[in-house]
């Protein structure tokens, strides 16, 4: 009996982890090609799904001066043909500008997921990032992004700063809701982890 309960065990991790799409990280002569010498690297990985090989970069731009501070966000999901060219599928952008206290925008690089929860052979993206300009410890801005095949969905809200009764604010768009049960479950698990702060 204790056998067999191992081998189910095992049946089971092996299908959570085939969900898991397996990633490296880009070559330089690649990611030279996509991302700009002023731009801060946060995440460069590549995969394989139905598309063929695919490149995921998330990269912030700075600019500050002595009164305040800009911060961009801009995370990109390219395919790459049989010719070697690249094809931008989706483009994400954010920013903060000229704030004038503590911008916090911030790509939160622990989130990232890349999986085949659907099992359509199509890699599904899902990450988070902060945005927002403050100088204590309220709620700033959350978003929750997940991309598939070039279609977007998304959630937004704010954060929950630990140890004050902010109101919860989540809204997902009408594109998540229509998402396959498994993705939904794994972006709403996602939000419940990192939405909390501090």
């Amino acid at each position: 009996m204790k056998k067999i309960s191992i081998i189910i065990s095992l049946l089971i991790s092996h299908d959570s982890f085939s969900q898991q799409i397996a990633t490296k990280t880009i070559q330089p002569s690649v990611l030279r090609k996509i991302v700009s010498d002023d731009a801060i690297v946060e995440k460069a990985l590549q995969f394989e799904d139905k598309n063929g090989k695919n490149y995921l970069v998330a990269t912030t731009l700075q600019n500050r001066s002595d009164e305040w501070e800009s911060k961009a966000i801009l995370v990109q999901h390219y395919i790459e043909k049989s010719n070697k060219k690249l094809v931008l599928l989706r483009q994400i952008t954010d920013k903060e500008d000229h704030c004038e206290l503590d911008n916090d925008l911030q790509f939160l690089t622990e989130s990232l997921r890349i999986t085949d929860l659907d099992k359509n052979n199509y890699a599904e993206i899902t990450f988070l990032f902060k945005v927002g300009c403050r100088s204590d410890v309220s709620p700033i801005g959350l978003k929750l992004m997940v991309i598939e095949n070039g279609n977007q969905a998304a959630i937004k809200g704010k954060t929950l700063p630990r140890g004050f009764n902010y109101k919860k604010e989540k809204v997902a768009d009408s594109t998540f809701q229509k998402l396959p049960k498994q993705i939904q479950d794994q972006a709403n698990k996602l939000w419940e982890k990192f939405a909390p702060e501090f």
